[in-house]
């Protein structure tokens, strides 16, 4: 037999202990609203996964007392960033139907055309806020739907459900971070909004408490704080996007403080580290 003969034989016999390259079947559709973005898919992948690694957990007495004294340390390394990182899938698998399920853009565009200088107190809530629940609606019939396929276990539907929210909170703040002109009581307006959110939500989903509510609120009732208390605010409030923090300075405050006492401000948002959006 020729060298290349055998060198050929070596390449094919490589190539069988090779795992195959993973491939979608052509059946499973993750771009439709409809199905919620192949979610019952997803859920039957991931599960599964998250399956087998609870079964290796059984095992893993077992397979450490077969297991040679040399090879003990790869099994480690494979319980500790193998199985043990199973569970921790489900979050970026399931982020992606969130992130597609309700239109967060919309949301801002319906957000954008608020007028918010207003002169009275307001007692009724903007549109966007009941748009933004129908949303919410129409994400738990498909939710429901869905299960009726394959069962939906309780840690997805949470995380989804998680997600969804954390997604829509963070809008809002986006979305007062974009106003121009905003009076103390259009700002109040920002909290009738928000409490009505709230109401309806918490009617739609168990999970308490809901996600990342105070972020919101926060930003909300940092617009009644004076100077001296903005500056400790801002350093405080690393969770916010420089974008957010000079909206907060220029418009919220910008009408009841002098223009030194912004600049000193905007220089505080600049000398700290946080999210560039």
């Amino acid at each position: 037999m020729s060298s290349d003969a055998t060198g050929t034989l070596t390449g094919a016999e490589e190539r069988k202990e090779k795992v195959p390259s993973p491939h979608l079947s052509h059946l499973v559709i993750l771009t439709s609203g409809s199905s919620l973005y192949g979610l019952a898919e997803r859920v039957v992948a991931t599960e599964s996964l998250v399956f087998l690694a609870e079964q290796f957990e059984f095992l893993q007495p077992h397979l450490d007392a077969v297991m040679p004294p040399a090879k003990k340390p790869f099994l480690q390394q494979f319980y500790s960033q193998t199985v043990s990182t199973a569970s921790e899938l489900r979050k970026p698998i399931y982020w992606i139907v969130a992130a597609k399920a309700i239109d967060y853009e919309q949301m801002l565009l319906l957000m954008a055309n608020v007028k918010w200088d207003v002169k009275e107190i307001m007692s009724q809530h903007n549109i966007y806020v009941d748009s933004l629940l129908k949303e919410f609606e129409q994400f738990n019939g498909k939710l429901n739907e869905v299960s009726r396929r394959v069962r939906i276990p309780l840690p997805v539907s949470n995380i989804l459900w998680e997600h969804c929210i954390r997604l829509a909170n963070r809008t809002l703040v986006e979305g007062y971070a974009n106003v121009k002109k905003c009076s103390n009581e259009g700002r109040a307006l920002m909290q009738l909004d928000f409490q009505q959110f709230l109401m309806k939500l918490e009617k739609l989903t168990d999970i308490r408490p809901i996600p990342d509510k105070e972020f919101v609120e926060t930003y909300i009732k940092a617009y009644y704080l004076t100077e001296n208390d903005m500056e400790r605010w801002i350093k405080e409030h690393r969770e916010y996007s420089t974008k957010q923090l000079n909206n907060l300075v220029s418009v919220c405050l910008g009408s009841h403080i002098n223009k030194k006492a912004r600049q000193k401000l905007l220089a505080a948002i600049d000398d700290t580290d946080r999210p560039k959006r």
